[in-house]
């Protein structure tokens, strides 16, 4: 079950916003057929994530084709299954959101191991910011995890001195962090 207002103290990316952003990104690149990786589904920010998807594809008003959306688990081994599927596709998509970095690592070994060259055959998004991410030259959503961890424990603090202030959930802004796996194509619609 799905739990999104928790009675304790909790610390969230704006998700939904980061994959917007991201799907804009895409977007603007001219990707019409974007594909999608989803996270754990009883999280908040799996379904946030998926949220902001449709929610740029409805605003570009491109068409959700439901076969492009994928339920995965933010681990490397269930999108390599995704990625598998979505690439053998006939109409294969341009583009791939997976939402999170270890989702999109994913991807890019399995579009290594079937000979597609990222960018220049397929875009690829993830989600995190990791260390990975970087090396990788991936472009992703930063939700800086570091500074959630210190808010979250100045936070702790002030909760057990009896001195928390702060609203029980707190949104920590993203932002999309472009390297080069996204490439530009086609003349736009």
């Amino acid at each position: 079950p799905l739990i999104v207002n928790p009675s304790y103290h909790a610390i969230h990316a704006t998700n939904f916003q980061g994959a917007v952003d991201a799907m804009e990104y895409l977007i603007g690149l001219g990707h019409r057929r974007i594909g999608y990786i989803g996270g754990r589904s009883e999280l908040v920010s799996s379904s946030r994530r998926l949220e902001g998807y449709l929610s740029a594809l409805k605003a570009a008003e491109i068409e959700v084709d439901e076969g492009l959306v994928f339920s995965g688990d933010y681990t490397t081994d269930t999108a390599v299954l995704c990625a598998q599927k979505m690439l053998t596709m006939k109409e294969r998509p341009s583009a791939i959101f997976a939402s999170n970095d270890q989702s999109a690592i994913g991807v890019l070994q399995v579009a290594e191991e079937m000979g597609f060259s990222v960018p220049e055959d397929l875009s690829v998004i993830g989600f995190d910011n990791i260390p990975e991410a970087s090396y990788l030259h991936l472009t992703t959503v930063d939700q800086f995890i570091a500074d959630m961890g210190y808010q979250a424990a100045k936070t702790l603090f002030k909760v057990i001195e009896g001195t928390s202030t702060e609203p029980r959930i707190q949104q920590m802004p993203t932002r999309l962090v472009i390297r080069d796996s996204c490439k530009q194509i086609g003349s736009g619609r």
